[in-house]
């Protein structure tokens, strides 16, 4: 179990730091682009393109994992303060193992897409450039199934009365 704990972990950082990337990646070319307009009246190619279809598909999604492994996603508390401890513990169990089958089935149904989009070799046309998108679609699948996966790996420490994983603990 700890093995798959820390690759669980070390999954969902690593996809944390690639939305990371991301970011300024997209923050760099947006720079760049508004910086040649400006100055030398010649856009970007593609930015758009790259903006709408990969950096904000990688911003906001490859995280997923990472959040919900900290346990920040949205959470409403509104009737915790009335349960009992065991009661508390209960309820985060069966909130996890929702997640978990919600994400699961996001990541089958774009999973699905994602071939489909493959397979035609899904593309948009950027200055009589075909660039492939198609790559894109296999970001969702990855995210949610690696945020089901963490709601999967948690649940021991939920069930145990943990606050959500071993460092909680003081352990690794």
């Amino acid at each position: 179990m700890a093995v798959l704990y820390r690759l669980t972990n070390r999954a969902a950082v690593g996809l944390a730091l690639l939305g990371t990337v991301g970011i300024l990646l997209m923050v760099i070319h947006i720079t760049l682009d508004v910086v040649l307009r400006s100055t030398l009246s010649v856009s970007v190619p593609a930015t758009v393109e790259l903006v709408t279809r990969y950096y904000l598909i990688t911003m906001a999604l490859l995280p997923l994992g990472w959040v919900e492994w900290r346990r920040e996603m949205i959470a409403v508390e509104a009737l915790e303060g009335l349960m009992g401890p065991w009661l508390v513990r209960l309820s985060d169990v069966l909130v996890s193992l929702l997640s978990a089958a919600i994400y699961t089935v996001l990541a089958v149904a774009t999973w699905g897409k994602a071939m489909e989009q493959y397979d035609i070799g899904s593309y948009v046309m950027s200055l009589n450039f075909p660039m492939p998108v198609w790559p894109t679609y296999f970001v969702l699948p990855l995210a949610f199934a690696l945020a089901a996966l963490v709601c999967l790996v948690r649940l021991p420490f939920l069930a145990g009365g943990a606050p959500s994983s071993p460092e909680s603990q003081g352990g690794k």
